[in-house]
């Protein structure tokens, strides 16, 4: 994804933003006194159902002012003949602020009888905020628009109880260019999502289509993955793995934990750590171990 369509991908999350005509019924920002239900979310049943086309929440809406990570490197690996040169190299800190975005929108209903087509965006930075020496760049932006198909249906496996089944086709990328800092993939994702009174479980596997520049991008950023949410009281606990589903050389993955609590009003903080692969594009390919603090906004959650 070049710089032209980088743009207009910040134009329209600009424009989703500031459309009053959609954000005034959605309430993407309204703080929520409870956290929302997979049949919230995805508007699963009569009395969750609205209409298409308002903007709503998709996955958390953060600023973490404060990210720490063991090692940051400018350049994963080497590509012969595509050296990066000098000057393009970057003193990297250490700590660095990170921002995620991310909105849906049903653009169909009632699909073979109770399904949903939704289009979503996700856009994730990372900012070296304290990094004075190199004008405090932002390092990385990754990019992920998608479209998902959603069906309720009832169903208990293994004891746990169904709410949904769906499938979607989901891009990912950077917006970089050159072989040294490129990163994209396509993949086609079939999901299935499950909840109790105080949890929730949603289970994905796909198939992936990677270019020249990440070959092996499947053996560190997974073949599936698995988030695991649970309410109690005014916090909210997310678990979140993902793995190659391979073994040897190729056995590779990360686990997230993701903590929301209550501060005060409508400010919810919210603690994030992170360790192994895939935390960002540009060094899908290296293990991390980061700890990030900030605040989430509590109507995205």
């Amino acid at each position: 994804m070049g710089n032209y369509l980088k743009i207009h991908l910040l134009a329209l999350v600009f424009a989703l933003f500031t459309s009053s005509s959609l954000l005034g019924q959605s309430s993407v920002f309204k703080k929520r006194d409870t956290y929302q239900t997979l049949a919230q979310i995805w508007e699963l049943d009569s009395e969750t159902n609205r209409e298409t086309l308002l903007i709503t929440a998709y996955k958390p809406v953060y600023v973490l002012p404060f990210r720490f990570s063991s090692h940051r490197r400018e350049v994963p690996f080497v590509v012969p003949g595509d050296e990066v040169p000098a000057e393009k190299q970057l003193e990297l800190d250490n700590v660095e602020a990170t921002l995620q975005l991310s909105l849906k929108t049903k653009i169909g209903q009632r699909i073979l009888g109770q399904g949903s087509l939704w289009l979503g965006y996700t856009q994730k930075s990372y900012w070296q905020v304290y990094n004075a020496e190199f004008s405090r760049p932002f390092r990385e932006t990754n990019y992920e628009p998608e479209i998902i198909f959603n069906y309720p249906v009832k169903f208990d496996f293994l004891g746990l109880k169904g709410q949904m089944l769906g499938f979607g086709f989901n891009h990912q990328s950077n917006g970089r260019e050159g072989k040294q800092f490129s990163r994209s993939w396509n993949r086609f994702i079939i999901h299935a999502g499950f909840e109790n009174k105080d949890w929730s479980l949603m289970l994905r596997t796909w198939i992936a289509a990677e270019l020249n520049e990440n070959p092996d991008i499947k053996n560190y950023m997974g073949r599936g993955d698995a988030t695991f949410n649970y309410r109690l009281n005014k916090h909210l606990f997310t678990l979140k793995g993902q793995h190659s589903l391979r073994t040897g050389d190729d056995n590779h993955g990360s686990i997230e934990v993701d903590w929301a609590f209550p501060i005060h009003g409508n400010l919810t903080g919210y603690f994030q750590f992170f360790h192994g692969y895939g935390d960002a594009m540009i060094d899908y390919n290296q293990s991390h171990t980061i700890g990030g603090i900030g605040v989430v906004f509590s109507g995205t959650l």
